[in-house]
């Protein structure tokens, strides 16, 4: 018996569960609420998905993963544009878990207090300074889906001046490589930050201060199995990253000094003039 797929039109024979052309499943019954959780959890629970050899192989064989994704292999695994949104789903989830049990994740802020004093802090630049650090801390957990998409680009750009001499990846492929890389390490981290902010937001603010070390050791890792660097190799490639995000946030900063003398200068000549 012969059938038209229900989405490009080709025929699916009987005996075939999947369009030979598009590749759509054959889907015969109505939906129901048990079709539509057992899609769910065969999509992104099963470790024999293409989400959960997402997650297990990123750890085991990033190689296989990223260099697949862009040799054109993209049938095994979750692409990436599609895990960064699953990486955005989870920072929403934990936000989601923040306010609706009125989580203070801002309160371990506060334990840097005698930290301030050693550096000759008074109690209200002290007290300025906690104020600052919590609306930073506010900002980067509300909006982390938004710094994602943010800090994928800047991170390719690190790559790509890192193996300028290596020409395997191109901008876009370094960009493909952190949306795999960043997006991993913010799906398994976000569940251990949600456990903490009902443990200890004490804790919570030391685990978020080690995730950019972690997620820096994991980019080395990831780099080396891709890249076929070996340890030394990979050690010398990260110390030259380290050395240009240093150099990317001096001249940040100045840019940003200068930019705002600018402006403050063209306020006060010609917008509001004394």
């Amino acid at each position: 018996m012969e059938r038209n797929c229900k989405n490009c039109g080709s025929l699916v024979y009987a005996s075939k569960s999947y369009c030979a052309d598009c590749g759509a499943k054959w889907i015969e019954k109505r939906i129901t609420m048990r079709n539509v959780g057992i899609d769910v959890a065969d999509m992104y629970l099963g470790i024999d998905t293409k989400f959960g050899r997402n997650v297990i192989d990123l750890f085991t064989k990033p190689h296989h993963v990223i260099n697949g994704y862009i040799k054109g292999a993209r049938m095994n695994y979750v692409d990436a544009i599609r895990y960064v949104f699953i990486a955005i789903f989870m920072s929403g989830i934990y936000m989601f878990v923040v306010k609706t049990f009125n989580i203070d994740i801002t309160a371990g802020l506060a334990n840097n207090d005698e930290f301030y004093r050693s550096l000759g802090y008074t109690e209200e630049r002290i007290a300025e300074t906690n104020v600052m650090n919590g609306k930073v801390f506010d900002f980067v957990t509300k909006y982390q889906g938004l710094i994602i998409f943010m800090t994928l680009p800047i991170l390719a750009f690190i790559g790509r001046i890192t193996f300028w001499k290596n020409k395997k990846y191109n901008f876009t492929e370094h960009l493909v490589f952190h949306m795999y890389t960043y997006s991993h390490f913010v799906i398994v981290t976000t569940p251990v930050s949600i456990l903490l902010s009902f443990i200890n937001v004490d804790i919570l603010m030391a685990w978020s201060m080690m995730a950019y070390p972690m997620l820096f050791i994991y980019n080395t890792y990831c780099y080396k199995k891709c890249m076929y660097l070996n340890w030394q190799e990979a050690i010398l490639k990260a110390f030259i990253a380290i050395m240009i995000s240093v150099v990317l946030a001096i001249i940040t900063f100045l840019a940003g000094i200068i930019i705002t003398i600018i402006v403050v200068v063209i306020y006060k000549k010609y917008i509001n003039p004394a």
